[in-house]
Protein backbone atom coordinates (compact mmCIF):
# COMPACT_ATOMS: atom_id res chain seq x y z
CA UNK A 1 0.00 0.00 0.00
CA UNK A 2 2.46 2.27 0.86
CA UNK A 3 4.43 1.91 -2.43
CA UNK A 4 1.25 2.39 -3.96
CA UNK A 5 0.88 6.02 -2.49
CA UNK A 6 4.66 6.93 -2.91
CA UNK A 7 3.69 6.13 -6.65
CA UNK A 8 1.06 8.11 -7.13
CA UNK A 9 2.31 10.84 -4.92
CA UNK A 10 4.78 11.07 -7.36
CA UNK A 11 2.47 11.18 -10.15
CA UNK A 12 1.10 13.72 -8.58
CA UNK A 13 4.10 15.98 -8.39
CA UNK A 14 5.75 15.26 -11.88
CA UNK A 15 2.30 16.55 -13.12
CA UNK A 16 2.44 19.02 -11.39
CA UNK A 17 6.13 20.01 -12.34
CA UNK A 18 5.16 19.70 -16.01
CA UNK A 19 2.07 22.32 -14.83
CA UNK A 20 4.68 24.76 -13.91
CA UNK A 21 7.01 23.76 -17.15
CA UNK A 22 4.33 24.96 -19.35
CA UNK A 23 3.09 27.98 -17.45
CA UNK A 24 6.61 29.12 -17.98
CA UNK A 25 7.20 28.10 -21.06
CA UNK A 26 4.13 30.33 -22.20
CA UNK A 27 4.92 33.33 -20.09
CA UNK A 28 8.40 33.42 -21.66
CA UNK A 29 7.45 33.19 -25.32
CA UNK A 30 4.42 36.12 -24.93
CA UNK A 31 6.51 37.95 -22.98
CA UNK A 32 9.41 37.56 -26.11
CA UNK A 33 7.05 38.31 -28.45
CA UNK A 34 5.59 41.17 -26.77
CA UNK A 35 8.92 43.12 -25.90
CA UNK A 36 9.59 42.32 -29.36
CA UNK A 37 7.16 44.41 -30.60
CA UNK A 38 8.51 47.68 -28.42
CA UNK A 39 11.75 46.50 -29.90
CA UNK A 40 10.10 47.22 -33.33
CA UNK A 41 8.34 49.97 -32.88
CA UNK A 42 11.62 52.16 -30.87
CA UNK A 43 13.97 50.23 -33.35
CA UNK A 44 12.48 48.92 -36.45
CA UNK A 45 16.01 48.36 -37.67
CA UNK A 46 16.51 45.64 -34.76
CA UNK A 47 16.41 41.73 -36.02
CA UNK A 48 16.07 38.54 -33.55
CA UNK A 49 19.16 37.72 -32.77
CA UNK A 50 20.08 34.87 -30.38
CA UNK A 51 21.77 37.86 -27.83
CA UNK A 52 18.37 39.32 -27.77
CA UNK A 53 16.37 36.12 -27.39
CA UNK A 54 18.86 35.29 -24.29
CA UNK A 55 18.16 38.91 -22.53
CA UNK A 56 14.67 38.45 -23.46
CA UNK A 57 14.46 34.55 -21.78
CA UNK A 58 16.68 36.26 -18.94
CA UNK A 59 14.23 39.43 -18.25
CA UNK A 60 11.25 37.29 -18.37
CA UNK A 61 12.25 34.52 -15.82
CA UNK A 62 13.59 37.51 -13.67
CA UNK A 63 9.71 38.98 -14.34
CA UNK A 64 8.17 35.57 -12.85
CA UNK A 65 11.18 34.62 -10.13
CA UNK A 66 9.98 38.64 -8.47
CA UNK A 67 6.39 38.11 -9.33
CA UNK A 68 6.26 35.08 -7.53
CA UNK A 69 8.43 35.96 -4.65
CA UNK A 70 6.25 39.37 -4.15
CA UNK A 71 3.05 37.53 -4.09
CA UNK A 72 4.79 34.75 -1.58
CA UNK A 73 6.55 37.63 0.66
CA UNK A 74 3.18 39.25 0.79
CA UNK A 75 1.11 36.46 1.99
CA UNK A 76 3.84 35.04 4.47
CA UNK A 77 5.76 38.48 5.68
CA UNK A 78 5.04 40.62 8.37
CA UNK A 79 3.97 44.26 7.11
CA UNK A 80 7.44 45.56 8.65
CA UNK A 81 9.38 43.45 6.25
CA UNK A 82 7.49 44.32 3.30
CA UNK A 83 7.98 48.25 4.29
CA UNK A 84 11.51 47.87 5.04
CA UNK A 85 12.27 45.93 1.74
CA UNK A 86 10.05 48.51 -0.33
CA UNK A 87 12.14 50.90 1.40
CA UNK A 88 15.10 49.94 -0.07
CA UNK A 89 13.57 49.36 -3.33
CA UNK A 90 12.20 53.03 -3.39
CA UNK A 91 16.00 53.98 -2.79
CA UNK A 92 17.67 51.59 -5.55
CA UNK A 93 14.90 52.42 -7.90
CA UNK A 94 15.30 56.24 -7.39
CA UNK A 95 18.98 56.18 -7.28
CA UNK A 96 18.42 54.33 -11.05
CA UNK A 97 15.83 56.78 -12.18
CA UNK A 98 18.49 59.62 -12.27
CA UNK A 99 20.79 57.29 -14.70
CA UNK A 100 17.68 56.75 -17.00
CA UNK A 101 17.78 57.83 -20.63
CA UNK A 102 15.40 56.81 -23.56
CA UNK A 103 12.63 56.45 -21.17
CA UNK A 104 9.73 56.05 -24.15
CA UNK A 105 10.99 52.84 -24.85
CA UNK A 106 11.59 51.79 -21.16
CA UNK A 107 8.10 52.52 -20.23
CA UNK A 108 6.68 50.78 -23.59
CA UNK A 109 8.70 47.46 -22.56
CA UNK A 110 7.39 48.33 -18.48
CA UNK A 111 3.99 48.34 -19.74
CA UNK A 112 4.15 45.41 -21.86
CA UNK A 113 5.65 43.00 -18.31
CA UNK A 114 3.29 44.73 -16.19
CA UNK A 115 0.47 43.47 -18.61
CA UNK A 116 1.58 39.79 -18.30
CA UNK A 117 2.27 39.54 -15.14
CA UNK A 118 -1.42 40.91 -14.15
CA UNK A 119 -2.78 38.12 -17.09
CA UNK A 120 -0.59 35.21 -15.52
CA UNK A 121 -0.81 35.89 -11.79
CA UNK A 122 -4.27 36.31 -10.63
CA UNK A 123 -2.83 36.71 -7.36
CA UNK A 124 -1.87 39.98 -7.64
CA UNK A 125 -5.37 40.99 -7.41
CA UNK A 126 -5.11 40.29 -3.63
CA UNK A 127 -1.68 42.15 -2.86
CA UNK A 128 -1.78 44.44 -0.20
CA UNK A 129 -0.88 48.29 -0.89
CA UNK A 130 2.68 47.93 0.27
CA UNK A 131 3.16 43.99 -1.71
CA UNK A 132 1.48 45.87 -4.98
CA UNK A 133 4.25 48.50 -4.88
CA UNK A 134 6.73 46.18 -3.59
CA UNK A 135 6.56 44.83 -6.91
CA UNK A 136 5.97 47.44 -9.40
CA UNK A 137 9.25 48.29 -8.13
CA UNK A 138 11.03 45.28 -8.87
CA UNK A 139 9.75 45.39 -12.02
CA UNK A 140 11.23 48.15 -12.76
CA UNK A 141 14.68 47.36 -11.16
CA UNK A 142 14.67 44.37 -13.75
CA UNK A 143 13.03 46.87 -16.54
CA UNK A 144 16.42 48.86 -15.78
CA UNK A 145 18.31 46.22 -15.96
CA UNK A 146 16.86 45.14 -19.20
CA UNK A 147 17.07 48.25 -20.89
CA UNK A 148 20.49 48.84 -19.66
CA UNK A 149 22.14 45.48 -21.11
CA UNK A 150 19.56 45.69 -24.48
CA UNK A 151 22.15 49.55 -25.05
CA UNK A 152 24.68 47.85 -24.46
CA UNK A 153 23.60 44.90 -26.89
CA UNK A 154 23.34 47.83 -29.65
CA UNK A 155 26.54 49.90 -28.84
CA UNK A 156 28.11 46.79 -29.36
CA UNK A 157 26.46 46.06 -32.71
CA UNK A 158 27.19 49.75 -33.65
CA UNK A 159 31.06 49.48 -32.88
CA UNK A 160 31.29 46.04 -35.04
CA UNK A 161 29.32 48.16 -38.25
Amino acid sequence: MEIFDNERNLKFILEEIKKADTFYMLFKKEFSELTYTSIHQFYPEIRPCEEIDELLEAYAVAILNATESVIDKDRNYPLYRLEEELGTMNRLTLKLQKLEKNSDFREAVHLHAKELMVKYFVAIYDLSSTGFRLLEKNAKLYNWEFISNFESILESHASIS
